[in-house]
């Protein structure tokens, strides 16, 4: 047996998915399997899955469904993102193989280029207005092109339970009036989106470029949502990110688009709570849109 860790929750999970001597048997297996010089395992930055650098490669592995989170859709969803993506010439790793394994837990896996670089999250300090101005352009022409129609390619819907479930952190009259904007904004245009662009998720090359990275969270839905991401969580508000990114916009229609976009994400609730401000004080979309409107 490669793995020799017990899992049954996500908890158990937590406590070895960046831990190299757990995981390094599975890893050097996986290399043999695909002719793969093995020289070690490095950690890369931690997300939900087991991310590892070896060599010219990452190594992601997938939570187990023991664990409670990911599971296949979280694979598919990633696989189709970045395949879709080396198609449509969009900066993000190249795809070398993937595949399961089944050892004590069934382990699915990518094997992606490795992309010299770092998240946008650790340098935006560093970057002058300028700089930023360029990186909101270029994500701008990466979005464009990614942001289109397409088919549906997992079952990831908008509005599951579990993502209804967090917005139960709002008082029950946000979570009212919420439901109700909802049903009077249906019909909108919906194409592919990222579904999070965190800065953590935007890696800046020596050279300034941009590539995207981890698409497990991608889903097809209104261009809100993901203009949404990005200018509150991706850019943190930030004038210059955003004037490269969006140019001359008119400050209500963005506030409006913005509100829309987190109304329906999965992951609204964190975001708003992490750039916008505690859910349990926020008592209406009066408030909510009050809030975006002084930061954009």
């Amino acid at each position: 047996m490669l793995f020799n860790y017990h899992i049954c929750s996500l908890e158990d999970w937590g406590k070895v998915f960046q831990n190299i001597k757990i995981f390094e048997p599975l890893v050097a297996h996986i290399a043999r399997e695909h002719d793969i010089e093995y020289s070690g395992i490095g950690k890369c930055k931690p997300g939900s899955n087991a991310v590892f650098h070896v060599g010219k490669y990452i190594f992601k592995i997938f939570a187990p469904e023991e664990s409670g989170i990911g599971g296949e859709d979280d694979f598919i969803s990633e696989k189709f993102g970045i395949m879709r993506a080396n198609r449509l010439n969009i900066p993000a790793p190249k795809l070398f193989a993937s595949g399961v394994i089944y050892d004590k837990y069934l382990f699915r896996y990518l094997i992606l280029e490795y992309i010299e670089g770092e998240p946008l999250a650790d340098i935006s300090g560093k970057l002058s207005g300028a700089e930023r101005f360029k990186t909101g352009r270029l994500l701008r022409k990466i979005v464009d092109r990614m942001d289109i129609p397409c088919e549906k390619f997992n079952n990831h819907d908008l509005h599951s339970k579990q993502a209804e479930d967090r917005w139960k952190a709002f008082p029950p009259c946000f979570q009212r009036e919420r439901k109700e904007y909802l049903k009077a904004h249906k019909g909108h245009l919906e194409v592919y989106v990222h579904g999070d662009l965190n800065p953590d998720n935007i890696i800046v090359k020596a050279n300034k470029e941009i590539c995207l990275i981890d698409f497990a969270d991608a889903l097809t839905g209104p261009v809100e949502l993901e203009l949404a991401a990005v200018i509150c969580d991706g850019f943190k508000f930030d004038a210059d990110y955003i004037n490269g990114f969006i140019g001359k916009y008119d400050k209500n229609i963005l506030t409006e688009k913005i509100l829309y976009g987190l109304s329906i994400h999965d992951y609204g609730v964190n975001i708003i709570g992490d750039n916008i401000g505690v859910p349990e004080k926020i008592f209406s979309l009066a408030e909510l849109r009050e809030r975006i409107a002084k930061r954009v």
